[in-house]
């Protein structure tokens, strides 16, 4: 695990993660070939950290030459580690969880944080075992029990815990009467320590610890035995990729790794009602030392055995009849629905037909609304429309342009005229960007000296306009036409003359009127009648995006022309302090849940609730945050407006490194399920059919987090509809997965499935890969054509007391032996059984539901068994290193690669053109990107421009016809630009084709044509051009194929690909002042 770990974890962590896979991919990062990709687990059977916990001694030799004997130093040390408590904070998760259902058969596990935590301390002294290479005995091992009786002294009665443990310093465990404790002679460091005890009857003691043989029987006059337990602990490396609470705690390559300990004992088997479990983690250090204390076998006069707790929890055992994991995914499959109201029209009916207020609400709540309590500014109280940025309908707002809406967010509510009920949501929504921005001091403050920054730069490139200075190359300039001027001062008729007011008028001056340069001063009238725009709007837009820019790299003192997108360095301190709580507040982080959802009906337990963000209430949420620190103009906040300028310059311009934009939350659901509490870590993936898109450059994935005990929330950057992907799998994560005795267990038998393993990739190719290789089955009273031996013991043999357990040496052995017979060496090849063989038999089926969507409708909902997620996996290939930029496509040889492009005059930076109601001019933008220095000459390029009418053709064009004056070059003057209208047999226009042809005159019967190298610039500009209108849609126009360049090298046109499409938009009027945008927003979000 080469990659560090995270640390100050992002809320939109999963945005950067996706920007390293990106720069990895590219070569521009390093790779571990250790590493395991999505989906991938590697198993070891045990981690012994450096120094296990105890006494050691160091022995230290030193040879010096000449003398005969070495010098040898002995220095004894104790490693002072948690002998018997867990560190704070180490258990990652538990099985099953506490206050949850389970089957007997299941057995209840601990995963770890650290991932050598059970060998912390060694459990066993023995060393010289055959399978001890692979293995090792752990310190921790497992109890589970209904109740315990007896224990208590009935004249001074202990004090338990709820889970019946006792706490009690160690140095009065050796005053309990009636009670031996292998923790007793451990003697800590600190004898006044406490330890958390239970006590087990000694029957059941005996029967957990003392040998059997294969038959199940006690070994007479044997020892205690810890050695089965080294089968029940292990490490588990895993990928975190797509894990809401692993993957906040892995490397920054999603790398993750923990140790697991799980039990060999079950629930109670013969249980018709559910019944009470306590699962305790128990240390087992000091028992295989009990013969050496006296206290093996148990003395007649001990009742109980005190063993330290580390941990514990409570479930319950269901009977058989419970539904299995397998039946809460389907159902928590079937209940996906859109975040609404589950009132439908049947429910308001009754026995006539609906009203029209009726109609009218049921549309409301159908749209996601909720009913709630409001104050009107009178005092009143009466009843109001709200709903939450998540929202059950298509977001159709214009989500490309936000703008500043209100200075008090009252205006923002909407009258439903229909039912005379406001609807106060985007003004909830202004009014919380506004109260969650003023409980943060850090971003007030930032946002005070950036807007005061704005403001300064601002007016001074503005009265930089007004009063215009002289440079010094002006200065000298003047110089020579000063000099005559003084020169012919002497030769002057004016000062020679005699009348006295002739010299008067010499030195007068008329007076000037003094220039407004203050904010106040407002907006000019235009001769043609209108209003322009204010001239300081365009200085505060260029302010704030040099506050909003980075740093250049050669000269930190000045601004890029780049955003500051997190990526780079900022210019200002404070606007990487407003943006980052901005774009924070937009993956909706640390927001009130019930602004998100603001009925509790609309998310009903065991249920997933998909939604669309709403653009605009996330635009009305920010507009409130940044009314803050406005002291200068409550009207028309133009320095917000500069604001939003730089906001929307971040998100619309993309990282130059991963050629991203910042991804913006459009899609989500919440997934409210007892599996959440289950598997914090359920894996969430997007999904092409069965392809998947972890690989993709796109950011699918933008926030995975566990909002509540059993609530989860996915937030996506594009609805179902425009995104790639047309599946989401959520699958039981793998190091959370449960394990189990057997398929079946009850009072009377138990049946173990024995699993295909592999100790190579063979499994990839394997089709019979999770058929079992034989399924035996034991019975309690086991016949004489049974398999051999004893899996599981309901009771002891010799008591009649129950520890249902498994017993783990010949299960182990037994296994072993139907792998080597059952497998070819070429899949499965050793000796010797481990934890991680072991772990992987008895792990349960890890289940995943698939949610498949058609449109933005949910198609099919399946749940369906994992294949074994336990692979190999194999070294990664050396990366290639590419360059950073993404890399042209290849073009066919010996032609240049020339960039077309048609853009408005009006909105030259973007590809869309709005058909207006008057002509227009378009600029044709032709320049040489790469292939200027070939040995080439250019004769003609040819564009041809379809003409059709909307009206009346299904083909998409730019134009129907064309009135224009022509066209003209805008550079490159060595041609010129021949406009002809084609026409079809009845005499309508149908094609417009634009010539550019050079200017030169042919010699020698050869065509007039311009060396390439002066060719690098052809742009022209089309006048008087009608676009097409196409309503509210927005077509793209493809012009390829309709180009051709020739060469005079060449006898064909050769036709490029380097085209670019246009957009058509639909006419909209841009607001200028935040009355304006306000009323367009209102229009917007108005219900018809």
């Amino acid at each position: 695990m080469g990659a560090r770990r995270r640390k100050n974890l992002s809320p939109r962590y999963l945005t950067f993660r996706h920007a390293r896979g990106l720069l990895r991919r590219q070569g521009l990062l390093a790779t571990n070939d250790g590493d395991l990709p999505p989906g991938h687990q590697r198993l070891h059977s045990y981690m012994t950290p450096g120094l296990q916990g105890g006494g050691h001694t160091i022995t230290t030799t030193q040879e010096i030459d000449g003398q005969p004997d070495a010098l040898q130093g002995t220095q004894p040390f104790y490693v002072d580690k948690l002998l018997f408590q867990l560190p704070e904070g180490d258990v990652h998760s538990v099985y099953p969880p506490q206050g949850h259902q389970e089957w007997a058969e299941a057995l209840p596990h601990v995963v770890f944080n650290t991932p050598s935590t059970p060998w912390e301390w060694a459990a066993s002294d023995i060393t010289d075992e055959e399978d001890y290479e692979k293995t090792e005995t752990e310190c921790p091992g497992w109890r589970i029990f209904r109740d315990i009786d007896g224990m208590n002294d009935e004249d001074k009665p202990v004090k338990q815990t709820k889970t019946l443990s006792v706490p009690m310093q160690f140095s009065d465990i050796e005053r309990l009467r009636h009670t031996v404790s292998p923790v007793a002679n451990e003697n800590p460091p600190d004898p006044t320590a406490t330890a958390e005890l239970i006590f087990l009857k000694k029957e059941l003691f005996t029967g957990l610890f003392c040998k059997h043989d294969e038959e199940g029987q006690p070994v007479m006059g044997a020892d205690s035995d810890v050695r089965p337990y080294r089968f029940l602990a292990h490490r588990r490396d895993i990928n975190a990729t797509g894990m809401a609470k692993a993957s906040k705690t892995a490397t920054e390559d999603d790398q993750q790794s923990y140790s697991v300990i799980l039990s060999h004992r079950t629930g109670p088997t013969s249980a018709a009602e559910p019944i009470n479990c306590i699962a305790h983690l128990v240390s087992i250090r000091g028992i295989e030392a009990m013969p050496r204390n006296n206290i093996w076998p148990i003395p007649d006069t001990a009742k109980f055995v005190a063993m330290s707790s580390l941990y514990s929890w409570s479930y319950s055992c269901y009977p058989t009849t419970t539904p299995n994991i397998h039946n809460q995914f389907v159902t928590l499959g079937e209940s996906c629905r859109m975040l609404r109201s589950v009132v439908t029209e049947k429910d308001l009916a009754g026995s006539g037909d609906l009203s029209d207020v009726q109609k009218r609400v049921l549309l409301r709540l159908d749209n996601g609304y909720t009913m709630a309590r409001y104050r009107v500014k009178t005092g009143e109280f009466t009843a109001c429309f709200t709903r939450g940025a998540f929202v059950p309908v298509k977001n159709v707002a214009v989500e490309d342009i936000w703008g500043s809406l209100s200075n008090t967010g009252n205006d923002l509510q909407i009258l439903d005229q229909q039912l005379g009920i406001m609807d106060i949501t985007y003004a909830a929504a202004w009014q919380l960007g506004r109260t969650m921005a003023i409980a943060d001091p850090a971003f007030v403050t930032s946002l005070g000296l950036v807007r005061k920054n704005i403001y300064d730069l601002g007016m001074y490139y503005y009265h930089l306009e007004d009063l215009p200075e002289r440079s010094r190359g002006q200065i000298i300039a003047a110089l020579p036409s000063m000099v005559s001027s003084l020169r012919l001062l002497q030769h002057s008729k004016q000062l020679s003359a005699q009348d006295p007011a002739s010299r008067a008028r010499r030195w007068f001056r008329p007076s000037v009127k003094p220039i407004d340069l203050s904010y106040a001063r407002r907006t000019r009238i235009s001769l043609g009648g209108g209003e322009e725009e204010d001239p300081k709007e365009k200085h505060f837009r260029q302010a704030a995006r040099e506050i909003a820019s980075g740093c250049k790299k050669d000269n930190p003192d000045e601004p890029s022309s780049t955003p500051y997108n997190e990526f780079n360095t900022p210019f200002s301190a404070d606007w990487m302090t407003v943006l980052k709580w901005m774009i924070d507040r937009l993956a909706f982080t640390n927001m009130p849940a019930h602004y998100l959802v603001t009925d509790s009906s609309h998310l009903p337990e065991e249920s997933i609730r998909f939604f669309e963000v709403d653009t605009r209430w996330m635009n009305a949420m920010i507009d409130g945050a940044l009314s803050l620190a406005n002291y200068i103009d409550q009207e028309d906040d133009m320095v917000r407006r500069a604001i939003f300028h730089a906001i929307n310059l971040y998100r619309s311009t993309e990282v130059p490194e991963i050629n991203m934009k910042p991804p913006l939350a459009r899609y989500g659901c919440y997934i409210r399920s007892g599996l959440i509490t289950k598997f914090p870590d359920l894996k969430v993936e997007v999904r092409k059919g069965d392809e998947s898109l972890e690989e993709d450059d796109t950011l699918h994935l933008l926030r995975h987090d566990i909002v509540n005990t059993d609530t989860m929330l996915c937030l996506f950057s594009l609805p179902p509809d425009e995104a790639p992907w047309d599946q989401i799998w959520l699958t039981q994560p793998p190091h959370q997965q449960s394990f189990v005795a057997g398929a079946a267990l009850d009072d009377k038998q138990i049946k173990v499935p024995f699993r295909r393993a592999y100790t190579n990739d063979s499994w990839k190719t394997d089709p019979q890969l999770n058929d079992p290789l034989e399924t035996p089955i034991w019975e309690r009273e086991q016949g004489a054509d049974g398999p051999d031996g004893a899996i599981y013991h309901w009771t002891d043999p010799n008591s009649s007391v129950e520890v249902r357990r498994l017993s783990m040496d010949f299960y182990a052995q037994k296994y072993l032996s139907a792998v080597q017979t059952g497998m070819d060496k070429g899949q499965f090849d050793d000796t010797i059984a481990s934890s991680a063989l072991m772990a992987t038999q008895m792990s349960s089926f890890a289940w995943r539901l698939k949610i498949k969507f058609n449109g933005s409708t949910f198609q099919a909902v399946q749940a369906e068994p994992v294949k074994p997620l336990t692979q190999s996996s194999q070294p990664a290939a050396t990366p290639s290193f590419a360059p950073l930029l993404k890399q042209p496509e290849p073009l066919a040889p010996n032609y240049p690669r020339i960039r077309y492009r048609i853009r408005s005059t009006d909105s030259p930076q973007t590809r869309t053109i709005t058909s207006l109601r008057i002509s227009q001019d378009l600029i044709f933008n032709i320049y040489m990107e790469d292939g200027w220095d070939l040995d080439l000459r250019l004769q003609y390029i040819s564009l041809t421009v379809l003409l059709r009418d909307p009206s009346t053709s299904n083909e998409l064009a730019l134009m129907k016809n064309y009135t224009g004056s022509g066209a003209y070059m805008l550079s490159n003057v060595r041609f010129n630009p021949l406009v002809t209208l084609i026409e079809n047999d009845e005499g309508v226009n149908t094609e417009l084709v634009i010539k550019l042809v050079p200017r030169a005159v042919g010699t020698n019967e050869r065509p007039p044509d311009v060396n390439l190298i002066n060719c690098r610039e052809l742009s022209f500009v089309l006048s008087g051009v009608m676009v097409n209108d196409y309503g509210n849609s927005w077509p793209d126009i493809s012009f390829q194929g309709c180009i051709k360049e020739k060469y005079t090298e060449s006898n064909e046109e050769h036709t490029p690909s380097t085209v670019d499409d246009v957009e058509i938009g639909p006419e909209q009027s841009t607001p200028k002042t935040m009355k304006e945008t306000r009323a367009a927003f209102l229009r917007s979000v108005a219900l018809p």
